[in-house]
């Protein structure tokens, strides 16, 4: 158990790191397994974000970004309608006023993991984009960072499954745009998974914001 004096001084290290930032963009697709990651010099914007989607094939009005079906942060971590929550597994703290924050070298070993979970009780018809906003600081002297987001359906089917990498030293700025299709059952939801492994190299994850929206430009797919 950590003193409140050590407590403030992880914290302190993470805000002098911020000093010295960059802006990471992923976009993903869970059909192909297609993964492009950008570096930026500034924050993403949502003409640059619908630019990069287009190069996996899908065409996305920027509308898309600002008006999410699901917006879960660790200030509003539950929404009524539609009904989903998201929940913080062995965080090192959850600020209500801004993020949760771990430390996967020092606080996960063993069999233990950390990361969120989400259940999103009624998800968009068809294609959706699930989108994480964090930040990383991998461990220096190390070869990347690791962690690994996962989409599943009602029942556990994996629906999408994707390893995030940081190969770089300093503290980055992500905003990950995972694409899938959301598959409906007469009963539908959809978790998500981020998971931090031991061994994953990071000194630093912070998570700000999950959201999923849906596209009007493709027709959903039912299961029976």
């Amino acid at each position: 158990m950590r003193t409140e004096g050590e407590a403030e001084a992880i914290l302190r290290e993470l805000a002098e790191l911020k000093e010295h930032q960059s802006w990471v963009h992923h976009v993903a697709d869970a059909a192909t397994g297609k993964l492009v990651t950008t570096q930026l010099s500034r924050p993403v914007s949502p003409l640059s974000r619908a630019e990069r989607l287009s190069q996996l094939g899908h065409q996305f009005d920027p509308g898309i970004f600002g008006a999410p079906t699901y917006q879960l942060t660790p200030r509003f971590p539950y929404q009524a309608s539609p009904q989903g929550f998201v929940r913080f597994v062995r965080a090192f703290s959850v600020d209500a006023e801004g993020s949760a924050l771990w430390l996967p070298s020092e606080d996960i070993v063993g069999e233990k993991f950390g990361g969120i979970d989400a259940v999103l009780f009624q998800p968009p018809e068809g294609l959706c984009l699930l989108t994480l906003h964090l930040v990383t600081v991998k461990v220096p002297g190390t070869q990347a960072g690791r962690l690994r987001i996962e989409v599943l359906k009602s029942g556990g089917e994996v629906v999408a499954s994707l390893q995030l990498a940081d190969h770089r030293d300093g503290v980055h700025i992500n905003t990950l745009d995972l694409v899938f299709v959301a598959v409906l059952t007469p009963f539908p939801n959809h978790g998500v998974q981020m998971r931090l492994e031991p061994g994953s190299d990071f000194r630093f994850v912070e998570f700000f914001e999950l959201t999923l929206a849906g596209s009007i430009f493709f027709p959903p797919v039912v299961t029976r």
